[in-house]
């Protein structure tokens, strides 16, 4: 299976940002690599957002029901969206918070490559996580539930001194967003 020549094109511009993960998702070998840039992506291969949601001078936390916890809830793109629907929607679903349409950022990727068998029903064996950031403006609830009850909790933390340990591949967007504030 080839990779997609804008893929490949854009991979040579803008490398990993940290050493590339390797995981096991329903019997299939993934890697997964960060890579920081606001580039356009191949659209074809952006199955998911993911959205750092800036509150103020914090940043929404969540947790999820394996107890991990990740500063970019977000989720599948539907048919037709763009990236801005998507991250909306997905935001408000997982946190409750409402995001500003109109301050949605790219700020990068987050790239899925299957290294074995079987490949997903894709015409290439990498699929694409964008990676945004938004501000919110409003939550629905104080209390709130993922309404596909994967994200147990989201809390707010100062972005400059983040005390929650989150995902590794998370640390890169972090810093970046930290150097920008």
């Amino acid at each position: 299976m080839e990779r997609h020549p804008g893929l490949l094109a854009l991979l040579e511009r803008c490398p990993p940002a940290c050493a590339p993960e390797d995981v096991e998702f329903k019997a299939r070998p993934l890697r997964q690599s960060v890579h920081l840039t606001p580039d356009e992506l191949p659209d074809e291969l952006i199955t998911s957002v993911r959205v750092l949601v800036l509150v103020d001078d914090s940043i929404v936390v969540c947790t999820n029901r394996d107890g991990g916890s990740h500063v970019w809830p977000g989720g599948h793109r539907e048919p037709g969206e763009t990236l801005v629907e998507t991250a909306c929607r997905e935001v408000h679903e997982e946190t409750g918070w409402q995001l500003d349409p109109s301050s949605v950022e790219p700020i990068g990727f987050l790239l899925i490559t299957n290294s074995g068998e079987p490949h997903p029903p894709y015409p290439h064996p990498d699929s694409i996580h964008a990676v945004v950031v938004g501000r919110a403006h409003e939550r629905a609830a104080e209390e709130w539930t993922d309404t596909e009850g994967w994200e147990v909790s989201s809390v707010l933390a100062p972005l400059g001194e983040l005390d929650v340990e989150v995902e590794r591949l998370c640390h890169p967007f972090l810093e970046l967003l930290r150097a920008r504030a």
